[in-house]
């Protein structure tokens, strides 16, 4: 190849690329460098920022979609009324401050503007204290963990993202009526920003130094409310749509166990059992918040024997490192020997680890829907769905039965699989 052959290539490829980019974007995608779907009257990144599209050359640029976001004037004093906090409650300095800003990420790399919250942000938060916050943590650290997110959204208010978020996913599950659709754009935006100035301070140098403890603990509240939110997001209550059955959507398949998996680095750097963090406490005195040891060989008759023979569980070599079935196996049978399989209040975090936990190798089979991976998760399913958190039960209930359909149709003539299939399917079935 010549030299000017080589330079006709790269004219090439750089034409190509550039034809990869919006000609006809809004404006805001056009500041950010990104590529607009042009979609109208509003793309579908400005839907989820928060911010007004515009395909106009004149229209403002940056502007938040939210009309009287910018300036709200609340009255001093006013206790009881729609959409304002009473006195007394969690976020009473929040509600008794006219025009309380939060923070937002605006579409340019390292910029930050203010949100006011409105009238309904502040009904909204009043249900969080009221409702939505009473369906974290356990009845023993309920009201310590009160005090502590509050005292963390005294400092870091950009936790009231996270608050507001889930209180309208929580709205959005008890609604026996679709609602309107400036309830969801409320839930896009406080998802979105909230997410992405998390997505900042991780981003940020070294943050397990360069981040002040308190942050560090804002950031495990905040991973640990978009767990909740993740799993709570069900795209459909239809099982025969839902995933494993459903055809493969990358944006929304598997979403919780993405957020799980995240998780997982962001203890890493939160680290909330340190001394000095407000966690410390609760962790080292509570044993339901530590991990559970899958090292030791699983017990016999434990797990209902076919167990043993289809996830290779006798074999003298299944240990962690060697067999990827073998954590979830050991989780699921801790779960029996503890507490005979039943969830409640006091002991579902524990259950919870059966996620928390995930083994990669384990993980990368479900993604795959490997039908003995799929299996196990099935069972986790059938034993958490009794569970009333609403963040918990609708996805256990409508994955769990996708997966026995999905199970039903692929795996038919595999009489193990088909055996194993029962338990779950019948605790499924009563409807909790």
């Amino acid at each position: 190849m010549t030299d000017g052959d080589a330079t006709k290539n790269d004219i090439a490829v750089r034409k190509r690329k550039a034809h990869r980019k919006s000609r006809l974007g809004c404006g805001n995608c056009k500041i950010r460098s990104v590529k607009c779907d042009e979609s109208k009257p509003s793309c579908r990144r400005c839907q989820a920022s928060g911010f007004t599209c515009n395909y106009s050359s004149n229209a403002p640029t940056l502007e938040l979609s939210h009309s009287s976001v910018l300036r709200l004037s609340l009255p001093r004093g006013r206790t009881g009324a729609a959409g304002v906090l009473a006195t007394g409650s969690l976020f009473r300095e929040a509600s008794l401050r006219p025009a309380f800003h939060i923070p937002i990420v605006l579409p340019l790399q390292g910029r930050l503007g203010d949100y006011t919250l409105r009238l309904g942000d502040y009904a909204a938060l009043d249900r969080f204290q009221k409702r939505t916050a009473g369906t974290l943590g356990t009845v023993s650290s309920r009201r310590w963990y009160f005090q502590v997110v509050s005292g963390l959204a005294k400092q870091h208010p950009f936790l009231f993202h996270f608050f507001l978020a889930l209180t309208l996913l929580h709205d959005t599950d008890l609604s026996q009526n679709p609602l309107p659709s400036s309830h969801d754009s409320s839930l896009a935006f406080h998802l979105y920003h909230g997410s992405a100035i998390l997505h900042y301070l991780l981003a940020l140098p070294s943050p397990t130094t360069t981040l002040s403890s308190s942050h560090r603990d804002a950031l495990w509240i905040c991973a640990s409310i978009l767990g909740a939110a993740s799993f709570a997001s069900v795209p459909t209550p239809d099982a025969r749509a839902a995933w494993p059955l459903a055809g493969p959507d990358p944006i929304i398949d598997l979403d919780w166990l993405k957020m799980s998996h995240s998780k997982r680095a962001v203890w890493e750097i939160a680290d909330p059992a340190r001394p000095e963090s407000v966690f410390h406490g609760l962790i080292e005195n509570t044993p339901m918040h530590r991990n559970v040891d899958t090292s030791p060989p699983i017990p016999p008759d434990v797990l209902p024997p076919l167990f043993y023979s289809l996830f290779n569980l006798s074999q003298p070599s299944s240990s962690v490192d060697t067999n990827p079935y073998h954590s979830p196996c050991s989780i699921l049978s801790t779960l029996s020997i503890l507490w005979n399989g039943r969830i409640d209040d006091h002991n579902a975090t524990f259950f919870l680890s059966f996620i928390t936990q995930m083994d990669p190798h384990y993980r990368s089979l479900i993604e795959k829907k490997d039908p003995r991976a799929l299996l196990l998760l099935l069972h986790w399913h059938s034993m958490v769905v009794p569970h009333k958190r609403w963040w918990v039960r609708r996805r256990c209930a409508v994955e769990g039965n996708a997966i026995c359909m999905y199970l039903e149709k692929y795996c038919a003539e595999d009489d193990d699989i088909m055996a194993l299939l029962q338990v779950p399917k019948e605790r499924l079935a009563k409807g909790y």
